[in-house]
């Protein structure tokens, strides 16, 4: 806003004469007056003239003036250059006065600390003041899944007030150090158990409206660290998947510790954290059985889909970085990549023990893994402890082939699925959905037979084979 500026004249004796003091005095109260007249109340920074193509040299030639006359213009306040500067000023206090507890944690889990700075700053919208580098805090989207977003502080500082949850002010900062993500809390002097009082309190916020709780989230290695993202996850239900009842009956015992047990295992001094091993061949469906899962258990517990890059890398980060989360339920698929006999003296091999041993430290993990074959696992992963369960996933027998086939060939068809599944003794849940593909697309779903079907069943075309001949 531009304020008007009052005319002003230099006014001197009636008789012409001056001492060379009053004449400094008179001056220098003309010029501050001229470059302070118009400032709002409370403002005292001077009010410089537009001088042109000279702005610069002209303002340091009058700021020279008004020194010589002993009246030297006050220098404009620098901006704030950090967070301890900002507060300092805002505080009234030494910089190196200020007590600060600081965090160093993961990407996501500072962005997830901020999202609960946010829910703060909501709650105390009209006392807040935010600082950031430049002036200008800086914010992030954390991902919700679906498609949804919220705008969350990223580099910034947040200053509440005496008047709010504390009775002293406080400040929370996110930001970076050194490339590494922190959080922390700034207190005036004598304030350390508040600090880490405000610390605390802030990671219960997370941990009460944890906007993550409940979902399916992917964790993956991203610049050195675990990053947790919702991702959307692939529904399965029991029917789709034909096994044996004795092994539903163990999945589900294994889900109890976590939901219709738990409390008793609370009551009577038993950690409720568990760990199953799934074991089978490739294609009997270990994969279906763990969405199967998944899909059961999503809401109640929050379930963590492992890449393999984590696995092998980052699993103690990963379980240190889920604590927060609740119930969870934590899926590694195919392990023997890092958990064969061979692996034993590798870094990864020993990181992957101390993992699931840390799993024990706090209730409701419930880790489900899979494997090809148990029999290559080194001792140590499956001994009680670390896989409580070992589960062996057969290939279907006459009935589960029949009831597969049935699944995958086009409802209503006229194909004797009992004696084509006869002629399929040893084959695997996905040997039988492609025999019932290849048969859909060399007759399609309306030329189907039992003597159609059955061809391509004892024929092996459904097999992959390479192709002989050249093709471009």
């Amino acid at each position: 806003m531009s304020h008007p500026r009052p005319e002003r004249s230099l006014t001197l004796p009636d008789d012409g004469t001056v001492s060379p003091a009053d004449l400094a005095e008179t001056l220098s109260t003309t010029l501050s007056a001229d470059l302070t007249d118009g400032l709002p109340s409370g403002l005292h920074d001077p009010v410089w003239p537009d001088f042109g193509d000279n702005d610069e040299a002209a303002r340091r030639a009058v700021a020279a003036v008004a020194a010589m006359l002993g009246r030297p213009i006050p220098e404009r306040p620098r901006d704030p250059r950090s967070s301890s500067e900002w507060l300092s000023r805002q505080w009234d206090v030494e910089e190196s006065a200020l007590v600060n507890v600081s965090r160093d944690m993961s990407r996501t889990l500072q962005r997830l600390h901020g999202y609960a700075l946010q829910r703060w700053v909501e709650r105390h919208q009209d006392d807040v003041a935010v600082f950031g580098p430049g002036g200008a805090p800086q914010r992030a989207a954390l991902d919700l899944g679906n498609g949804t977003s919220v705008s969350v502080p990223a580099v910034a500082t947040v200053l509440f007030p005496a008047r709010s949850a504390y009775k002293t002010p406080v400040a929370v900062e996110v930001a970076y150090r050194y490339g590494t993500p922190t959080v922390t809390a700034f207190t005036p002097p004598g304030g350390l158990a508040l600090a880490e009082r405000v610390l605390a309190d802030l990671t219960r916020t997370l941990e009460d409206e944890h906007p993550y709780r409940g979902g399916v989230l992917s964790a993956r290695a991203s610049t050195g660290a675990v990053e947790l993202t919702p991702v959307k996850h692939t529904v399965q239900v029991r029917d789709d998947v034909v096994l044996p009842a004795e092994l539903w009956r163990e999945v589900d015992l294994f889900c109890s510790s976590v939901t219709t047990r738990r409390d008793a295992l609370r009551a009577l001094g038993h950690t409720t954290s568990r760990g199953l091993l799934l074991a089978g061949k490739p294609g009997v469906g270990k994969t279906k059985l763990t969405r199967v899962i998944a899909t059961e258990l999503a809401g109640p517990l929050t379930v963590v889909l492992v890449t393999a890059e984590v696995l092998r890398t980052w699993m103690t980060e990963l379980y240190e970085e889920i604590r927060g989360l609740g119930p969870c339920l934590v899926v590694l698929e195919e392990i023997d990549s890092v958990a064969s006999k061979g692996s034993r003296g590798d870094t990864s091999f020993a990181e992957f023990l101390d993992a699931l041993d840390g799993t024990r430290s706090s209730d409701d993990v419930l880790t489900l893994a899979t494997t090809n074959d148990p029999e290559a696992l080194d001792p140590a992963v499956k001994r009680p402890g670390r896989f409580d369960t070992i589960i062996e996933v057969p290939p279907p027998d006459l009935a589960g082939r029949t009831e597969i086939l049935r699944l995958f060939l086009p409802p209503r068809s006229p194909v004797d699925v009992g004696l084509v599944a006869s002629y399929l003794d040893g084959a695997t849940g996905a040997d039988l959905r492609e025999v019932a593909r290849r048969s859909i697309l060399e007759h399609g779903p309306d030329g189907l037979s039992t003597a159609r079907v059955t061809d391509v069943a004892t024929s092996g075309r459904w097999k992959p084979a390479p192709v002989a001949g050249n093709y471009l």
